[in-house]
């Protein structure tokens, strides 16, 4: 049932497509506005051409007419091992095995996509954890830095785009107290957001990832702050990286904390 899920890379772009979408351009100007289009606008994805099989070339798209390509990656603050290990999707393929015992695709032959919400069991802090966070973006980002010769060899002359999907849900905070505190289920905080599109870490990789644009696509981050009001942040940004100038944040690993208590 992989073609259901996000192991697909054409159900990752889809998804982006039917989002609502509002990004945050570093900088902001035409050129990345028009990348933003070429993937976004239903129409002009189909100049595009899929190479994402084992078989073919890389990277996973790829537009002769655009003179794009395109490498779809994912990560999030769960896996650990270097990626090996992931507590959450073990249940994730127990339960698609549990859906393709049921002949999910029989009983539903327009089904698209599937997307899952295992329980990964592990307590609070281990569940959803900053500096992992930080270090899995870093990992996946700059693993895929390291064959854009490859990339370019296959595809001479074409601008390349890393599209990193972000599956962390909520958000974290920087608390503002430095005191020592349990974590526990609904326990209730003071702190300021992450924006993750200008930590200062994270940035540094971005810079150091050899494409030409970065699309960071963070679908899952809604948080509620007091007062039952949901924390609006962006979920899409750009950043065109032989421009790019933006104003880093530094945040403390050890006072980050999830939204998702």
């Amino acid at each position: 049932m992989r073609r259901f899920t996000f192991d697909n890379e054409e159900n990752i772009l889809e998804y982006f497509r039917c989002s609502d979408n509002r990004p945050l351009a570093f900088p902001e100007s035409n050129d990345v506005w028009n990348i933003f289009k070429v993937i976004n606008d239903e129409d002009i994805w189909g100049n595009w051409k899929n190479s994402s099989l084992k078989s073919d070339l890389p990277p996973d798209f790829y537009s002769d007419d655009l003179k794009l390509m395109m490498e779809v990656m994912r990560f999030d603050d769960q896996a650990t091992d270097k990626g090996k290990t992931h507590a959450t999707k073990v249940k994730e393929s127990k339960m698609l095995g549990e859906l393709r015992d049921l002949d999910v695709e029989g009983i539903f032959p327009n089904l698209k996509q599937v997307l899952l919400l295992g329980d990964s069991g592990l307590p609070l802090e281990e569940d959803h954890n900053f500096t992992r966070y930080r270090e899995n973006f870093s990992r996946v980002v700059l693993k895929h830095a390291r064959k854009v010769t490859q990339y370019k060899k296959n595809h001479p002359g074409y601008k390349l785009i890393f599209f990193v999907l972000d599956e962390s849900s909520g958000n974290y905070f920087e608390k503002y107290s430095h005191d020592k505190i349990k974590i526990e289920l609904g326990t209730t905080l003071l702190g300021k957001p992450h924006c993750f599109w200008a930590d200062k870490i994270m940035v540094e990789t971005i810079k150091n990832c050899n494409a030409d644009y970065l699309i960071w696509f963070k679908p899952f981050s809604y948080s509620e702050i007091s007062g039952s009001k949901s924390l609006d942040l962006p979920k899409v940004i750009i950043y065109e990286l032989n421009k790019l100038s933006i104003e880093t944040i530094k945040y403390n690993s050890k006072h980050m904390v999830s939204s998702e208590i």
